[in-house]
């Protein structure tokens, strides 16, 4: 599998990465993992949004879920019967997505006419391209989802989307290939009673008990990204990463190779083309704390 960081932003907007979106590819499959504002701006540089498989939404907060109104209005006004890609969402989560193209100004259908729009439940597996997603709850502020990704190989992709730092985390991440956590908070502190959110350090911790192989953090302000890369230069328990827009990761099974991708030519597709690098950094806000 490939895997395409789009946004690695949390709620408050950032002024180099859009919020949180990820791109999974394997064989002709490209799947989309939350499509938070911004998100279909920039993956336009790397992808054709027209020739998704599908988009897969943790949970519905707007740093999560609302450019789906972005990507709906990329795709012909009238929709189409054939070729919709499947839009799966949380439970209830199509109530939702109807209730926002009324906030839109738009007809009650006006997702439905472009997209092939599911909810799945939670712990059922659903095929999606050629890959294999089952949903587990977490514990978020709403509810929410993290979403383990299989290709025909067996090679995990395990996304935990916004979670506080639960013992379930890492079960449900248990010998992950690749373990993409967040890392919003700069201390636990700044989280309510019940967590919502977890720091670096809770992130890694995760990881290690889970015994995956490799950990990307993300859903982080963008001025402290010099502080996370930092700490996964120090860290010796687990190989660590830090996302930023536009890197590129080829996830193999723990036998396999596990190295960034260095050539962005590598990984071109009838829909893929070369994605410049974003600079600059925004600072933190407290209300990337609470989504």
């Amino acid at each position: 599998m490939r895997l395409t960081v789009i946004g690695c932003g949390p709620a408050a907007p950032q002024a180099d990465t859009p919020a949180s979106g990820l791109l999974v590819e394997s064989g002709p499959t490209a799947v989309l993992l939350d499509c938070g504002y911004g998100v279909v701006g920039r993956l336009r540089a790397v992808a054709d949004p027209l020739g998704l498989s599908g988009v897969v939404i943790g949970h519905l907060h707007a740093d999560h879920a609302l450019d789906l109104a972005a990507l709906r209005y990329l795709h012909p006004w009238p929709g189409g019967a054939a070729g919709r890609p499947a839009i799966w969402l949380p439970p209830g989560g199509r109530a939702h997505l109807t209730a926002l193209a009324g906030v839109m100004s738009e007809r009650a259908s006006f997702f439905d006419d472009a997209f092939d729009v599911r909810e799945y439940v939670d712990g059922q597996a659903f095929g999606l391209g050629g890959l294999t997603i089952t949903p587990h709850a977490t514990q978020h502020y709403v509810p929410a989802w993290a979403m383990d990704v299989r290709d025909p190989d067996g090679t995990r992709i395990v996304y935990c989307g916004d979670s506080g730092p639960t013992q379930r985390l890492s079960e449900i991440a248990a010998n992950a290939d690749l373990l993409i956590e967040e890392a919003t908070l700069a201390s636990a502190a700044d989280d309510e009673p019940r967590r919502g959110h977890s720091t670096a350090g809770e992130a890694i911790a995760i990881a290690v008990r889970a015994g995956a192989a490799r950990l990307l953090l993300t859903h982080f302000p963008s001025a402290r990204r010099p502080d996370l890369a930092a700490l996964a230069a120090r860290t010796s328990t687990i190989p660590v990463e830090v996302a930023r827009p536009g890197l590129r990761l080829e996830v193999a099974g723990q036998a396999g190779a596990r190295a960034p991708l260095t050539d962005p030519a590598a990984s071109s597709r009838a829909i893929r083309s070369r994605m410049g690098a974003a600079a600059g950094s925004s600072p933190s806000s407290t209300s990337a704390v609470r989504q």
